[in-house]
């Protein structure tokens, strides 16, 4: 019976992307409407929003409140989205809210993201959270999340993706992310570049809304997290956490929860001798900062790269091809992955080399020296494959 419950959930991923409130916000009203029952913090943006949940999240914990966080997509396993104090949800709560609304579901027909989505905030309001994080799935306008009536707006920094959806000029895709920010609602913002500032500051003004863009201090980072464009993410939190003026968070609260944060598959180290980092960048910015990253490691750098078919990195191949000493294309069979002949082909250098099978491209570590540094990297849903290879587990942080 579990398994065909969790299959059933999983399936509904085949009915695509649906933007649009309308079926949520009838979603949450046959469930009560359950995100109206707790205070709520939404995060867009484009690269670090998980980060960044996790951040907010792992404060407010440390400062004793019961807190839900919500993210996506998973790694392995569907319950990584949905947490209270780091523990992921139980397959028997999912069965639970199933067995209850799988008639509205399929009445509604709701994409896989808004059930989801319903079943995190009748999780957090069942067990009573003090506040949840959410990161929003995709844009901001007609995204799920949008639906949940945050109190207060977070944004991460701004980059082209998912231009097929969300619109191809970075002005485009900002209006589909600030578009969340609701009438007389606070956005704490990453400091974009002002033709971001000015899409943002004209939305602000039309319904009433105030945006403050924090400058990031690469000095003060507390966090154990690789890379220094998790300074940025760090200052959002901080921010965020301070503007939670009903909530008692003490600075000994913020640094501790920063100090203790972890967040799976972010230039994550997860092998010793050599050096294995497993990252999800999957576009131009995020290979920027991986590469950034990986341009102050001492040894031989070797990267294996997967990328969805959708993923456009034209740009950032010059900076992959300059930061590596070594190559390695590949592709997965778990969701629409760019063949790895086709993706070897943007590239120009000698260094390249394809080999089909992810497995076994995983596996070339064994074949290194102790001091080889190896980043594998380009997409979340890499993570079952890595999980079982190096024996390590994203369920609970």
């Amino acid at each position: 019976m579990i398994p065909d419950f969790i299959s059933y959930l999983l399936s509904l991923e085949s009915k695509g992307i649906k933007l649009g409130l309308e079926r949520t916000k009838k979603l949450f009203n046959a469930c009560q409407n359950p995100h109206k029952q707790f205070p709520s913090i939404q995060v867009i943006g484009t690269n670090g929003k998980g980060s960044t949940s996790a951040m907010i999240a792992n404060i407010c914990k440390q400062a004793d409140y019961r807190v839900g966080l919500y993210t996506s997509p998973h790694l392995v396993k569907i319950n990584e989205r949905i947490r209270i104090n780091g523990v992921a949800i139980k397959d028997a709560d999912i069965i639970e809210f199933l067995s209850k609304y799988k008639n509205v579901i399929e009445s509604l027909n709701v994409s896989f993201f808004e059930a989801i989505t319903a079943i995190a905030m009748w999780y957090f309001n069942k067990h009573n959270v003090d506040i949840a994080i959410l990161e929003t799935g995709l844009g901001g306008r007609l995204d799920s999340v949008t639906a949940c009536e945050s109190q207060l707006l977070v944004c991460t920094s701004i980059s082209k993706d998912h231009q097929h959806i969300l619109g191809d000029t970075i002005e485009k895709i900002a209006y589909e992310k600030i578009c969340a920010l609701k009438n007389k609602m606070l956005c704490i913002s990453a400091n974009h570049t002002q033709s971001i500032k000015n899409i943002f500051d004209n939305h602000a003004q039309s319904v009433n809304g105030t945006i403050q863009y924090i400058q990031s201090n690469a000095q003060s980072k507390h966090i154990q997290l690789n890379g220094k464009h998790q300074s940025e993410n760090e200052a959002l939190a901080i921010h965020s956490v301070k503007a939670l003026s009903k909530f008692n968070i003490s600075n000994h609260d913020i640094k501790k929860g920063l100090y203790s944060v972890n967040w799976p598959a972010r230039i994550q180290k997860i092998y010793d001798r050599p050096n294995v980092y497993y990252d999800v960048a999957h576009n131009q910015a995020s290979f920027e900062s991986l590469c950034n990253y990986v341009n102050t490691l001492k040894g031989q750098k070797i990267l294996i790269l997967a990328l969805q078919q959708n993923k456009i990195v034209n740009h950032a191949i010059s900076i992959l091809e300059n930061s590596f000493d070594h190559i390695f294309i590949t592709q997965s069979n778990i969701r629409n992955y760019k063949p790895a002949l086709e993706l070897s082909e943007l590239f120009s250098t000698q260094k390249v080399n394809v080999i089909s099978d992810f497995k076994k491209a995983i596996q070339l570590y064994k074949q290194y020296s102790l001091n080889t540094n190896i980043v594998i990297a380009g997409s979340h849903y890499l993570g079952p494959t890595i999980s079982q290879e190096f024996k390590i587990s994203f369920d609970n942080i």
